[in-house]
């Protein structure tokens, strides 16, 4: 496998890359959401638009996930999309800041859930074609890692805190920075276009070849494992603040505090999460991470106000976030050929989030006529089907004798 510099690989350097690039992605999605209780002293947003903003952001990033995916297995030019979609998005998170209406914040955003959609399909798929397939499971679980790094353990404490000392619009020009360093790091390091030689010839890109891949009996259970998921994972998200601030009665740094100490035992749960799947199949992995995902909504449902709901919000709440891996990545890129890895990572990733989308939308409204504790049945009920489902995979975990193939050897090609 190429080297970068001495005795670092670019498999390395790509994991590096776009744990970074997705842990201040997430960032950007968990801004909104933790600058709500501060937004909403500045622009009137009943929690029926507070969905609807979320709703939004969540839909531009699941039509734009799959379109671009595609684009890119088809025509290559990855690196060359992944930089834009990042300079675009630091343009949009730094124009959040000038938002004085829910119409522009509701165009803003969905136009950057949009171009947020590019950018994690396309490093999967180029962090899966260099990866060894005994480290493919721990490189997909360190890039989303960095939601749980940065997007979590760290971004909260500190965008709370800038949202007090200087107001919420500061507090995107510190998100947006970010994002324009990363793109100028792609531009650096990502090699151009992306090609992977196996010791068998690559399967050719064409219609019947992703025809072929969404029959596949795993695309299509994780792409209905999805679209319960991910409405579940972001009304989580985006509820949750102001769940703890108006029903657990936190205030907003207090609040910024716990979402830390939830972030830094999150990014266990990213590392472990696939590593177990390493160990015991994706299939039981899967399933039993999806009962576990029930636990953390129905105890702030029944104790919002008790320390018991912070200590199991702490301790099991990013279980919520972590498992995404699972189901969005690690089964279906070892389902299907090498050439539309993308574009089924982008599919499940997609076509859950367009559809789960208008569960955010649905939460919003019923917090509005039934109180936000209403969010905290939804979640749950949302698991509870996900759960089931799964029990349909099949497993992909291949066996201890068939993981020692040889590694994937990189072959960059001029644009």
């Amino acid at each position: 496998m190429a080297k970068i510099k001495k005795g670092l690989s670019y498999e390395t350097v790509l994991v590096m890359l776009f744990f970074v690039a997705w842990g201040f992605l997430y960032l950007d999605r968990q801004a909104i959401s933790m600058l709500m209780p501060f937004i909403i002293e500045d622009i009137a947003l009943s929690n029926t638009k507070i969905g609807q903003i979320n709703m939004w952001q969540t839909i531009g990033f699941a039509l734009a996930a799959p379109t671009f995916a595609i684009l890119s297995d088809r025509l290559g030019h990855k690196k060359t999309i992944l930089f834009w979609a990042m300079i675009v998005t630091s343009v949009l998170a730094l124009l959040t800041m000038f938002a004085e209406t829910y119409t522009f914040m509701l165009i803003v955003r969905t136009l950057l859930g949009a171009s947020e959609g590019v950018i994690l399909p396309i490093s999967l798929s180029l962090l899966a074609s260099v990866s060894r397939p005994t480290t493919l499971g721990r490189n997909m679980g360190l890039v989303y890692a960095g939601a749980a790094v940065i997007g979590v353990a760290i971004g909260p404490l500190v965008v709370t805190q800038l949202g007090e000392l200087v107001g919420w619009r500061y507090a995107f020009l510190f998100v947006s920075i970010p994002s324009f360093v990363v793109a100028l790091l792609m531009l650096r390091f990502v090699k151009p276009p992306e090609a992977v030689v196996k010791t068998e010839a690559v399967t050719a890109f064409n219609v019947s070849t992703i025809y072929n891949s969404v029959k596949n009996r795993n695309i299509l259970i994780c792409i209905l494992i999805s679209i319960f998921c991910m409405g579940a994972m972001w009304t989580f998200n985006a509820f949750l603040p102001l769940y703890l601030t108006q029903v657990s009665l936190l205030s907003n740094t207090q609040m910024g505090l716990v979402f830390s100490l939830f972030g830094l035992l999150t990014i266990i749960w990213q590392v472990f999460i696939p590593y177990s799947s390493d160990k015991i199949g994706r299939k039981p992995a899967m399933s039993g991470y999806l009962a576990m995902a029930m636990v953390t909504p129905l105890v702030l449902f029944i104790f919002p106000q008790s320390a018991v709901s912070l200590v199991v919000l702490v301790l099991f709440g990013g279980i919520i976030l972590a498992m995404n891996t699972l189901y969005q990545s690690i089964i279906p890129v070892e389902s299907v050929p090498v050439a539309v890895m993308a574009t089924a990572n982008a599919l499940i990733m997609g076509i859950g989030e367009l559809v789960g989308a208008f569960s955010i939308g649905l939460s919003g409204v019923l917090a509005d006529s039934f109180g936000l504790t209403a969010v905290m049945v939804v979640i749950p009920i949302s698991y509870l089907i996900a759960f089931l489902i799964s029990f349909g995979l099949i497993e992909t975990l291949k066996s201890k004798a068939a993981r020692k193939e040889p590694a994937l050897v990189e072959v960059p090609t001029e644009t």
